[in-house]
């Protein structure tokens, strides 16, 4: 969905924004369309949502906003028509639309920068659980993650179409070798899973806590964005979804080419995950902090089965050849983070 300037104009008068001045160029989301418009009274992002939302959702989300935004925790304003009505419609898509945070360009890693994203993953993990105390949550309509039995499933229906219509494919001996490595590693998980995430604590969690969704300027986080996954679930997902980041920073300021995932330096990751705790209303315990490894290798085996399914499955499950040996490795070291 990319409005033509009129169509933008007509959108921007429902929420009494004034006469547009600039478009800037659409951004395309895994779920949404975004398009950046400037007016008198400043640039803001037009959200159009996927066809699979629905207003009780949004309705939701928009509160979690508004609570984060009072405690201020930095996220984006969402903007309200004169009537107080914080979303419209442009045929059957829900549009919404938020203010404008004004951050450096590009994703930026290092040290300081993800440290700070470890404390402000425990302040909006406490926020979230306190609004969620006061509202009956409302969950999504998607989730951006399957069960180690789903993703089994996944792997073997890969595997299949793979055989099948990349029979010719030079890489087609490769990438099954990827597909069946991470069927190895899934296994183990798969007993045990459900038994130890229903142990761990719940709560209300961001769902794509990653650092392409967390803006900076100079070295200050100033918008975490994109609550669209935020749901109650294990709140260790949301830690080991973000580590992914840092797991590849680790890589790339290593350098050299890795003989060994043990070369990489752990104790950074380990601060990081202290850093949560020092910040966070409920630390961590025993059995998050043991699971934490496994719950790494997991989420990084969901990316092998849903690689499958890009528009260039070959290549996408080729990308990530390199890191499988490195994710195998954490998953085994159940005392890493203890």
């Amino acid at each position: 969905m990319h409005l033509t300037l009129a169509q933008l104009q007509r959108l921007a008068d429902d929420f009494d924004l004034g006469r547009i001045i600039k478009m800037d160029v659409p951004l395309t989301t895994q779920c949404n369309t975004t398009d950046p418009f400037q007016t008198g009274q400043g640039t803001f992002m037009m959200r159009a949502r996927h066809g699979e939302e629905f207003v009780e959702r949004v309705e939701y989300l928009h509160y979690l906003i508004d609570r984060l935004r009072q405690e201020k925790f930095p996220c984006a304003s969402v903007i309200r028509s004169k009537a107080g009505k914080s979303w419209t419609l442009w045929g059957e898509r829900i549009v919404e639309v938020h203010g404008f945070i004004p951050h450096d360009p590009g994703i930026h890693r290092d040290w300081q920068r993800m440290n700070a994203a470890a404390s402000a993953l425990a302040d909006l993990h406490r926020i979230l659980t306190d609004a969620a105390s006061d509202r009956t949550p409302v969950p999504p309509e998607m989730r951006n993650d399957v069960t180690p039995r789903q993703c089994w499933m996944m792997l073997e229906e890969a595997e299949a179409f793979l055989q099948r219509d990349f029979s010719d494919d030079a890489r087609l001996p490769r990438v099954v070798k990827i597909i069946r490595a991470a069927k190895d590693e899934l296994e183990p998980l798969m007993p045990d899973y459900e038994r130890t995430v229903g142990g761990l604590p719940w709560m209300m969690v961001h769902g794509d806590y990653h650092f392409w969704n967390i803006l900076y300027r100079a070295d200050q986080i100033v918008g975490v964005v994109d609550y669209d996954f935020v749901q109650e679930r294990e709140r260790l997902f949301d830690l080991a979804y973000a580590m992914q980041s840092v797991v590849a920073h680790m890589k790339a300021i290593h350098g050299r080419k890795l003989n060994h995932p043990k070369e990489l330096q752990w104790g950074n990751v380990r601060m990081w995950v202290d850093l949560y705790d020092d910040a966070a209303h409920l630390p961590l315990n025993k059995t998050e902090r043991q699971w934490l490894p496994k719950e790494l290798l997991r989420i990084f085996l969901v990316s092998v089965a849903t690689a499958a399914l890009q528009e260039d499955p070959m290549g996408a499950l080729l990308v990530l050849e390199d890191d499988l040996p490195v994710y195998t490795w954490i998953g085994a070291q159940q005392a890493l983070f203890l």
